[in-house]
């Protein structure tokens, strides 16, 4: 899926050229239309009906090809282009942190995955077809969907798609890695569920998000490095990443190398190059295993005297990050986040 962010110089040039409408941090991207002959030049063009009149070309979300006044024509990692109807009412939402952003679009669903968190109140009560590692096909069948929406980032999501496929149920799936893919996907759902008035809390939420970025510029750069720990395991997370991405936005530098993780959102790591890179600041990720997790990265820290030689150990810059900021995607809580960061990254005075 690609980015659309656009600068504040550049929406200066769009507001003075051609008044287009633009948000600031991720608002929609002006995208070239071509011009079409008319048929006759003498015979003025009969209006578009409703049903066939659509959005203009630059106020499409990112990844969606065409649209009209009742489908979406999608272009899908997985499945290529596809097209889907607008305002389903049988939905299923393979991920409950895309749920979460889908009901804040105006949807809702028939059927969930299992867990108690990122769940709308209105969704509490909903049947599961499984967990996100183990989804049933023949569950989500059951239901009868008329779209079922798929993080294509999970592998288990990526192996029941052509399966859904099959059974004609229609499905898109999208992205959901960082802070730009939340603005790409609430605009996208919006579309879907056809409430643009939704978009008001979107705005909101850049509006804050920006005030935060704003504070922080101009701060002495700081040095982090993300502690990706689950009950068996500790990595490093990557710039890629929910975290990653909400630190480099507010100028922090990430001593893993972006490049070198070649995709990953979690690497390994040596502490040569911990030693090296010399971090200030370092931010604990709890994945699966909450205080388990947690007590296995503190645990690699104290019982490695290579990491009593590191400044955000001995200065005791060492932070666990709520879930609720990192692994479980922080969706409204989005401007909480970014301040709960630029405070472990400069302080009071951000």
């Amino acid at each position: 899926m690609k980015y659309r962010t656009i600068g504040k110089a550049a929406v200066a040039l769009l507001l003075a050229a051609a008044l287009l409408f633009s948000a600031v941090g991720c608002g929609p991207q002006a995208q070239t239309v071509p011009e079409t002959s008319s048929s006759s030049a003498a015979a003025p063009e009969p209006a578009d009906s409703p049903e066939e009149s659509a959005p203009e070309q630059e106020d499409l979300p990112v990844g969606v090809i065409a649209e009209t006044a009742d489908t979406i024509t999608y272009d899908d990692m997985l499945a290529g282009e596809v097209t889907i109807q607008k305002r389903p009412q049988r939905v299923v939402v393979m991920l409950n942190a895309v749920m979460e952003l889908w009901y804040m679009a105006g949807g809702t669903a028939v059927a969930r995955i299992e867990g108690e968190d990122n769940i709308p109140e209105e969704a509490k009560g909903l049947p599961t077809i499984g967990t996100m590692s183990t989804p049933s096909v023949e569950k989500i069948v059951s239901y009868e969907p008329d779209l079922v929406i798929l993080v294509n980032t999970l592998t288990k999501n990526r192996e029941i798609q052509p399966a859904l496929q099959e059974a004609g149920i229609p499905n898109i799936s999208v992205r959901y890695k960082d802070y730009q893919d939340f603005c790409d996907l609430f605009e996208l759902f919006t579309h879907i569920t056809d409430q643009p008035e939704r978009l008001e809390a979107l705005d909101d939420i850049q509006a804050q998000v920006d005030a935060e970025i704003e504070q922080v510029q101009g701060k002495p750069e700081q040095k982090v490095m993300i502690l990706y720990a689950t009950a068996k395991y500790v990595k490093a997370g990557v710039q890629d990443s929910v975290i990653g991405d909400m630190l480099n936005r507010l100028g922090a530098v990430n001593i893993i190398d972006a490049e070198a993780a070649n995709g990953q959102s979690m690497v390994d790591y040596s502490m040569e190059k911990v030693l090296e890179s010399n971090p200030d600041v370092l931010f604990i990720q709890m994945a699966n295993g909450g205080e388990k997790a947690e007590q296995n990265a503190l645990d690699e820290i104290q019982n490695n005297p290579a990491w009593q030689e590191v400044r955000a150990v001995q200065e005791g810059r060492v932070y666990t990050v709520p879930r609720e900021y990192s692994t479980l995607k922080p969706n409204a809580r989005y401007p909480e986040a970014f301040a709960y960061f630029a405070e472990k990254l400069y302080g009071d005075a951000s």
